[in-house]
Parts: structure tokens; sequence; C-alpha cells
């Protein structure tokens, strides 16, 4: 006769007791991993909609829905086994919920964190200024002060935003019948230089603005030319420590920056020569000047250089050009780095890198044999100031580029300015049509802001992404227009300037979402 060993009923199992303990616990766990990875993944899609060409999905957002479905079923079916399991075996009411809340929360914090590397940082509008008026207005440029404070130059006034929540700090209207056509580069001992024309008029009065209390510390009137522009440029006034240079229809004038005293002046040694732009820092003045004579086959473009305390010449090179410059932009003042197309087609288009005076410039030509650097034209952005898909940092260009057979710049590479030899190069743009869309220079990083809504942190030594994934920016009905331009902002955070400042919020600050 058999003797039957089986358990009686209601006497618990091994087997059955140790699958309660494990099933109760971990179906615990994976179902609130499920809800965690369910939160996460469906909250990473920036305002319920991502992956187009205008907004980019965080790059853990598909991993991170797969998953909160696996979780969900598998979850489940082993939270109802285990279950059943204790249940079958008299656990008890208290057990039946303590085991898979004991697994639930020795999960919860981990698994957080784990949705957090595998998403990847993302960015939340933190701030934005209200809209401009009229619709029409455009920004023609940006200062930014010792501080951070974003000051807006706009045709009709000058705005200073505060960096932490975009308040308006104070304002300073431009002169009657008279618009911004000019913006000084840089800021010196917290003072900045702005032009104004009437209309159809040369870029002759020049005002002198305190960037923290928005006084005008003063004005002058110079004789200018306005070599046949009637809009906003570049390069018509500059700062070098204390000294403040205009550009005059004949050469270039110097003022003290604080109390707008003559300092000296500075005329062409020839009348059909005339300043293209002027530039000043590290002690030294450049006027690029072109010379046009009526009968000349050729057209000369030259560099002058000037002590910035006396006027007195240093150095003068012309540049290897035969035409009329149809771009001329400064993309660095120190070192001076300036960018020449030539209006001939096959005469000059490039990076120009001044180093010491009298020694040749290193030539960053804009066409390679793979790449073309992406610069845009003085009108793509900010036309009264420099403002290039370009910057320098530690003696390196860093510029947007384009691959042959692309369609738009989705790289970023780097040159150094001691040879024009390209140091490296990577793309930062996913999917085809999206496209660099500013640089922005911020606590040893190079940021870049991509045109689908993504801000990413570059080495400036090597290329390689600071973070793990391109942090996106998070918001619904996100208004960011074309050319937005980027600036560091408070901590690890950034600000946008948004060009057309009447259609979209002139300024967002951006930061890092819990």
């Amino acid at each position: 006769m058999t003797q039957d060993r089986r358990p009686p009923d209601g006497a618990p199992s091994g087997r059955r007791r140790v699958l309660g303990w494990v099933l109760g616990p971990l179906g615990g766990a994976l179902v609130v991993l499920a809800v965690i990875f369910h939160i996460r993944g469906w909250g990473s899609i920036p305002g319920g909609s991502c992956g187009s060409k205008y907004q980019a999905c965080a790059d853990g957002t598909g991993t991170l829905i797969v998953l909160a479905f696996v979780f969900t079923f598998t979850g489940v079916i082993l939270l109802i086994l285990g279950l059943k399991m204790m249940a079958a075996d008299r656990f008890g009411k208290s057990r039946l919920i303590v085991l898979p809340l004991a697994g639930a929360l020795l999960i919860a914090w981990p698994g957080w964190q784990l949705t957090e590397w595998l998403r990847g940082p993302m960015l939340d509008i933190a701030w934005t200024t209200p809209l401009d008026r009229p619709e029409t207005t455009r920004v023609q440029g940006l200062w930014v002060t010792g501080d951070g404070t974003v000051v807006r130059g706009r045709p009709d006034a000058l705005i200073a935003h505060d960096p932490r929540g975009g308040e308006r700090r104070w304002s300073v209207d431009a002169p009657v019948r008279m618009s911004l056509c000019s913006m000084s580069d840089t800021v010196s001992q917290g003072i900045a230089l702005a032009a104004y024309a009437r209309h159809e008029k040369p870029c002759e009065s020049v005002a002198a603005i305190d960037t923290d209390s928005g006084r005008t510390l003063w004005n002058r009137t110079v004789d200018a030319d306005d070599l046949s522009f009637t809009r906003p440029q570049g390069g018509r006034v500059a700062i070098d420590g204390g000294t403040a240079v205009v550009a005059t229809k004949d050469g270039a004038r110097a003022f003290g920056l604080r109390d707008g005293k003559p300092r000296w002046k500075y005329r062409a040694d020839d009348a059909d020569c005339g300043p293209a732009l002027v530039s000043a820092a590290g002690g030294r003045t450049r006027i690029v000047e072109v010379c046009d004579p009526w009968d000349a086959a050729e057209v000369t473009t030259r560099v002058v250089t000037l002590d910035s305390g006396s006027g007195q010449e240093l150095h003068r090179r012309d540049l290897p050009t035969e035409t009329d410059p149809s771009e001329l932009d400064v993309i660095s003042t120190e070192p001076f780095v300036i960018r020449v197309t030539e209006s001939d087609e096959r005469g000059l288009d490039a990076v120009l890198a001044f180093g010491k005076d009298g020694v040749e410039p290193v030539v960053v030509k804009r066409f390679g044999t793979d790449v073309e650097l992406a610069l845009g034209t003085s009108q793509s952005r900010f036309p009264a100031q420099a403002g290039l898909k370009a910057l320098v940092h530690e003696n390196t260009l860093i510029a947007a580029t384009q691959t042959s057979g692309g369609d738009v710049p989705q790289h970023v590479s780097a040159y150094s300015l001691r040879d024009g030899a390209r140091q490296w190069r990577v793309k930062v743009a996913d999917t085809r049509g999206d496209e660099v869309g500013s640089l922005a220079v911020a606590d040893g990083r190079i940021g870049v802001h991509v045109d689908d809504g993504r801000v990413l942190s570059l080495d400036p030594r090597t290329g390689a992404k600071q973070h793990d994934h391109g942090a996106v920016i998070d918001e619904e009905g996100l208004r960011i227009g074309t050319d937005a331009q980027l600036l560091a902002g408070p901590g690890d955070g950034w600000i946008l300037v948004n060009p057309d400042s009447g259609e979209y919020p002139p300024l967002l600050g951006l930061t890092l979402k819990d």
C-alpha cells in the first residue's frame, strides 16, 4: 500500500510558500516600475507630440514606453499569481499587502533613477517675456553684461532683462525719428555703444549707454558714410578698454568711453577708400577699408591696425581680393576673426584669423572638399551686430557645418586658428531637415541649439557630448522662431532670444527639468 505524502488540506506547501514570498514582492515591484515608466515615458513627449523635424523626442522615450508595457503585463500576471499562492497558503491579509508593498517601495527610487538615465536630461521653459508690440518688431542685436543681463536692441529702443526671470530692468527709447542701426559687439566697464540713423540716412548718431541703469552717458554725431547701406549693420561702433571707436565717412574717430571727449582721428590716405567696419579689442583697433577708385580694374580691401589708445597706425595688410565684398562680418574681436565673401563667385570666401601684427592671417575656407561652413549672412540673425552661426573659443573657430550632399547644417566643427586645420566634427541633428540653430559658450562648454527643440553641450576640445543625450525642450505649444539665439543662463540653464519678438516671446528661460 502506497502512503500518501501530500500535506493535508490547509497545510502549507514549501514550494508554494517560497513562490509566494518571491512573486509577491516581485509583482509589486514590476507594477510600480510600470507606473513609473509610463509616467516618465509619456511625460518625455514635449507637448504630447514629438518625433517631427520641429520637435524632437528625448532619446530614451521609445525605450521607456516599451518597457512600461512590458512591466505592466508581466507585473500584473506575477502579482496575481503571487497573491493566489499566498492566499492558498494562508499568509494572512497583512502579508498579502505588506509583501507586494515592500517590493514596490524597494524598487521605486532605483526605478526612478533608471528612467532618468534612460531618458536623458530635459529642459523646462521656466519663464518667458511678454510679446513685443508692434507685431512687426524685430530684434537688431544683443548685449550680455557681466552679471548676465540681456539687453535687446530693437529699432525703437534698448531693453534690458534680468537673466533669472526675464523681468525688465530698464529701457531707453531711440532718439525721435531715428532707428537703431548698429551696436558695439562688446561691453566694457559696464558701457556699450549704440548708433542711430534717420530714415535712409547714414549711421551717424552715437550714444554711450550705461548697461547697469540704461542711462545715456553722452551723444556724438559723426560724418558717416552709408556705404550704400540703408539697413542695420554691424561694425560701425566698437569699444576697447576706455576707448570708443566710431566709423566715419573717411576713417574713424575715437572718444573717451565714459566722458565722450575726443581722443584721436584716423583718415584713410586715399579719397576712394572708406571703412567697411571697425573692430577693437586688446589695445588694437582694426579698420577694414574698401578702396574702389572709379577707373580701377580691381577693388582693394585691406585691414588697417591702429593703437586703440593713441590712434597710431601699427600695420596694414591687403586682403587677397579683387572685387568688393558681398559679406563682411566680425566673428571675434579678440582674436580678430572676420568672414569675407567677395562678390566674385570665384573670389575669396573664407574666415580670416589675424594674430600678431604683420603675421599672415590664417585662412579657413568656407568650402572644403567634404564640408561647408554654414555661416549664414549678416541679415540672417541680428544685423546690427555680428550674428553668425560661428564663435571663437580659446583660439578655435567653432561653426555650424554642412557636409557634401546635405541640405542644411547638421554638424558642428572646430578649426584651429593656428593653422586652419579641422580638429573635430560631430553630428548634432538626428532627423533629416533638422539643423543647427545657434551656438553659445557657457562655463567651458559649447551650447548648441538645434531647431527641433534640443540643446546640447559639447566639449570644446573634442566635440564630445557632455551629456548622454541632447536635452529636449519640454513645452506644449513651443514658440521658438527661426534664428533664435542661444545664450548662457544662470547655473546650468540657458536663455533663448527670438529675433521676431513681435510674433514669439522675446526671451525664454530654460532650466533642467526635475
